[in-house]
């Protein structure tokens, strides 16, 4: 990915507004925190404020703080300074000032990593992501954490059975992707789960973007066999809010790739809000 000037984008990082080489030894050592990610350009974002209250949520569960919005705005927009304005994959991480092994229940502060490297806009439809499905349930699944460890090895354990991610199941419920979100577009409906998952910022674009095609969205469950009866299958997250499930468990799925097209166009017809 190359800047507008022709330029490489390199990756960047920050700490509370200040640029810096490496994360924080305490954080690297006890990663206890709460992330949001988006792809940014010229200092705008997707669904803003629902990242903010994303975080907002994660530090008043996970150690009971208040955060300061209008601090991590400026967190975020000096990460942009240093940036440039380029497109840019952006994840914010936000973790206790203190925070001690021995007793958690005294983590105090909230400090604001923020990381960014290329991303390409506008996004483009992607129609082929093959996925293994597992029995999985996600603790705490309404968060966000920096908590990856099981979703990062079933996500390996998929890619070395020769898929490319790892599909969350309970029994026969379809929940979500290892990191990423499930949407069911069939004869003019758009499912998504809702329980025992992550709400996903990127879920509630494509809200937007099923009822601008005419779709009607809405939460409710699925089956392996509801997506293996549909027109197509989305597997979405910041960087792929066009992506087609094409295969489960080796059986292969219908794309509708002129649907696909479809969303991608209206996904990037969005406005971002101006940080």
């Amino acid at each position: 990915m190359s800047r507008r000037d022709g330029k490489k984008v390199a990756h960047i990082y920050t700490l509370d507004g200040a640029r810096v080489e490496a994360i924080p030894p305490g954080f690297a050592l006890y990663p206890y925190g709460a992330f949001t990610s988006f792809v940014a350009a010229d200092g705008a974002v997707l669904g803003w404020q629902q990242h903010l209250e994303r975080l907002a949520a994660g530090a008043r569960e996970l150690w009971g703080h208040e955060l300061d919005p209008q601090r991590l705005r400026d967190a975020v927009r000096s990460h942009f300074a240093i940036q440039g304005g380029s497109p840019a994959s952006v994840r914010i991480t936000i973790f206790p000032d203190t925070f001690s092994l021995a007793a958690p229940d005294e983590a105090e502060g909230c400090s604001f990593l923020v990381s960014s490297g290329p991303a390409d806009l506008p996004f483009a439809p992607r129609e082929s992501f093959a996925v293994q499905s597992v029995q999985h349930t996600r603790r705490l699944a309404h968060l966000k954490s920096t908590d990856l460890f099981t979703q990062i090895g079933l996500r390996r354990a998929a890619r070395i059975a020769g898929y490319d991610d790892a599909l969350l199941l309970n029994g026969d419920s379809v929940l979500e992707g290892a990191t990423w979100s499930i949407l069911v577009w069939k004869d003019g409906r758009v499912v998504t789960p809702e329980s025992n998952v992550l709400a996903s910022v990127t879920v509630a674009q494509l809200e937007q973007v099923a009822t601008a095609l005419h779709w009607n969205f809405e939460f409710g469950s699925l089956t392996r066999s509801d997506l293996r009866g549909a027109d197509l299958v989305l597997g979405v997250n910041v960087n792929n809010p066009a992506r087609a499930v094409s295969q489960i468990d080796g059986v292969g799925l219908a794309v509708d790739g002129s649907l696909l097209g479809s969303i991608a166009a209206t996904f990037n017809d969005l406005r971002p809000e101006t940080v």
